[in-house]
C-alpha cells in the first residue's frame, strides 16, 4: 500500500489519514507499527512518518510511550464504541425520570377466524 506522490495533498497529512483510517477499521488493535514499519509500508522517509504521528498524538489519537512504541488511545477506542448505556441511563443523565406508564387497556372482540388466535396473540388497544 502506498501513498499517491502526484497528489497535492502533502505526504504526511496522506499518512496521517491511512493510520487513522486503520485505528478506525480495526486493522491496528492495540499499538501502530514502528516507525520503520510505516516507512517500508508506505515508501516515505522517517520524518513523514514522525510529523504523521506527531499530528495523531496531537489530537489525543495516539499516545507515545517511549521505548515501547506508539500506541491507540483509550479515548479514541472508547469514541469509536459509542456510548454503551441504556435508554434510562441516557434519561437520568439528562434529568430525567425514566418509568414507563399504562394508561389505559382494552381487550378487543374478535370475530371469524380471529377468534380462534391465542390470547396472547390477540390485539388490543392502548389509549393515551
Amino acid at each position: 500500500m502506498s501513498l499517491d506522490y502526484t497528489n497535492s495533498i502533502p505526504l504526511h497529512v496522506q499518512l496521517k489519514q491511512k493510520i487513522e483510517q486503520n485505528v478506525y477499521n480495526g486493522r491496528y488493535a492495540d499499538k501502530i507499527p514502528s516507525e520503520r514499519e510505516l516507512m517500508d509500508e508506505y515508501y516515505v522517509n522517517r520524518s513523514t512518518v514522525r510529523q504523521s504521528i506527531q499530528q495523531l498524538v496531537l489530537e489525543g489519537i495516539l499516545v507515545k510511550k517511549p521505548g515501547k512504541g506508539t500506541f491507540i488511545a483509550v479515548s479514541t477506542i472508547n469514541d469509536w464504541l459509542g456510548s454503551l448505556s441504556s435508554t434510562s441511563e441516557n434519561m437520568e443523565k439528562m434529568g430525567m425520570t425514566p418509568g414507563a406508564k399504562l394508561i389505559t387497556l382494552q381487550e378487543i372482540e374478535l370475530y371469524g377466524r380471529l377468534k380462534k388466535l391465542p390470547s396472547w396473540k390477540r390485539p388490543t388497544i392502548l389509549k393515551e
